[in-house]
């Protein structure tokens, strides 16, 4: 729109010279130019650089839109079928409150139009145009999106949504958002909210209606609700599973999809059948987008120290050896083994085995992290960083498993752990999420912190990502280098302060001793 503005506005100015210029002099004295004959060349440069510049939009326009990545089936390589019911015009209509869930049911809906090209979802400012007939607009999409936050149960229009879609029986796709600062909520809350608000006796969408444990059941008992986050990779593996369940309701792909006065017959040898079949096949193993969070692996000896009484440290470093074997298979990878060892006994015994390969101490945070009784924890990441040995904070996202905000964490922290030469949280955390799909985000990015390459990684990367580990290393050398060689500085300054004053107390004394002379 810019760009055509921009020509139409060249355009009238061009127009405008012409006119000005068919008398020389006015010409000159108006436009600057000498003679008619220059304007027309000048006119005639200028639209062919409108015309370049027009044409060199559009080409990178195409180049971007061709390259940009897009859902694929894991299994084929190729987008998927977007199939939809005779008697539908939409694969989806989403439901939310516009207090708390507007602008993250306006990204999934963008996004999907970005990652999914062709697919069709109902959007209230995109579809809405009569606010009476919302029960229509939900019997008119193939599945029924329920974006959970906070409030969403007691909006009177929310509940008309979710009415309509059990009338027309529509398959719910539930998400919700859990960060309780974007408006999100636990889900133990959100069956609270609605359990006190889905009460009413007869609605008018479904006279059928129950009661709320009809509702509970469909949208919490049939299957788990989707995580919505808004971070990056985890944002694509969120769009992927609500992808992904749309598309188990499409025609192509469900045998048992409703396919609304089609002629298909249910003979097992029919056509449809063998499509169906075959689109079962095809979508057995998921989705994927190109670019997206491949498997890593480590290109050698590692030994992961983990503190018994860091909470669920211990468990969580068991995830990322189970992960790192995921690149096991890969020729271009070392399959030297993962060792988990107890901080306590590597680092503090004088009998314990050496340390071997790249060591890394891996930190488990939740509100209870530096809060155990004697302490261990922050003695052990201190001990740990003075033996030059880098720090693998993992932030812990669910409620449930003493998820809480980072701030708690530099209020819990000794205030050594946080000033130099230390400075714990220079290292950004990595979120962990207890959903499936997150979490193999989150495990992966736990083992590129502790420098684990692509499965697919060449010997240039691998050997790029040696020397950025070699680099840290070093930098952690010189700063806690530097810092003894601060803290000896200064002793030798207190010593010699201490010394200066003890010299000066000891003239001040003599000075004040009386003399033999002075009279008694």
């Amino acid at each position: 729109a810019c760009t055509a503005n921009l020509l139409l506005m060249c355009c009238f100015c061009l127009g405008t010279v012409i006119q000005l210029c068919d008398d020389d002099a006015q010409c000159t004295r108006l436009v600057g130019i000498h003679s008619s004959r220059g304007a027309s060349e000048f006119v005639i440069a200028l639209t062919a650089s409108m015309l370049a510049v027009s044409l060199l939009v559009i080409l990178l326009r195409t180049v971007t839109a061709v390259s940009a990545p897009t859902i694929r089936l894991a299994s084929t390589g190729r987008p998927p079928v977007l199939e939809l019911p005779l008697t539908c015009h939409f694969h989806a209509f989403i439901s939310h409150t516009w207090g708390t869930g507007q602008d993250q049911t306006h990204t999934i809906v963008r996004q999907l139009q970005l990652l999914l090209p062709g697919v069709r979802i109902w959007l209230d400012v995109d579809c809405l145009s009569d606010l009476g007939r919302l029960e229509e607009s939900v019997a008119d999409a193939a599945t029924f999106i329920s974006f959970l936050s906070t409030g969403y149960f007691k909006s009177p229009n929310c509940r008309r949504e979710l009415y309509a879609a059990l009338a027309s029986d529509r398959p719910f796709i539930p998400v919700y958002e859990a960060d309780t600062t974007k408006g999100g909520a636990s889900l133990a809350v959100l069956m609270d909210e609605c359990r006190a608000n889905c009460v009413d006796v007869a609605p008018a969408a479904y006279l059928s209606y129950y009661g709320p444990n009809q509702m509970l059941a469909r949208i919490f008992g049939e299957v788990d609700p989707i995580v919505w986050v808004r971070v990056n990779a985890y944002q694509l593996e969120s769009l992927k599973a609500i992808t992904l369940r749309m598309l188990r309701h499409s025609p192509y792909y469900s045998p048992s999809s409703d396919r609304r006065t089609s002629t298909s017959t249910s003979s097992s040898t029919s056509p449809d059948a063998r499509r169906v079949c075959q689109g079962l096949a095809e979508l057995a193993e998921g989705v994927m987008v190109p670019g997206q969070a491949e498997p890593l692996a480590f290109s050698g000896a590692v030994t992961i120290l983990v503190c018994s009484v860091n909470g669920r440290a211990p468990g969580l470093a068991e995830e990322v050896k189970e992960a790192a074997r995921e690149g096991r298979g890969s020729i271009a990878i070392n399959t030297e083994p993962v060792v988990i060892r107890e901080a306590e006994e590597a680092l503090q015994r004088a009998d314990a085995t050496p340390l071997e390969g790249h060591v890394v101490f891996l930190l488990y945070l939740n509100d209870k992290a530096f809060l155990d009784e004697d302490g261990d924890v922050a003695r052990l990441v201190q001990t740990a960083m003075d033996r030059r040995i880098a720090i693998v904070p993992v932030h812990e996202q669910d409620p449930g498993q003493g998820g809480c905000p980072f701030r708690q964490f530099l209020q819990q922290t000794p205030q050594v752990l946080q000033r130099s030469p230390y400075k714990l949280y220079d290292t950004v955390a990595v979120p962990l999420y207890s959903s499936v799909e997150h979490r193999k985000v989150s495990l992966r990015q736990v083992l590129r912190g502790m420098g684990a390459v692509p499965c697919d990684a060449g010997p240039l990367e691998r050997q790029w990502q040696l020397l950025l580990r070699r680099i840290a290393v070093a930098r952690l050398r010189r700063r806690r280098g530097s810092s003894d060689a601060r803290e000896e500085r200064d002793d030798s300054l207190v010593e010699a302060s201490t010394a200066h004053g003890s010299s000066t107390t000891v003239d001040a004394e003599i000075s004040a001793a009386p003399s033999a002379d002075d009279p008694v």
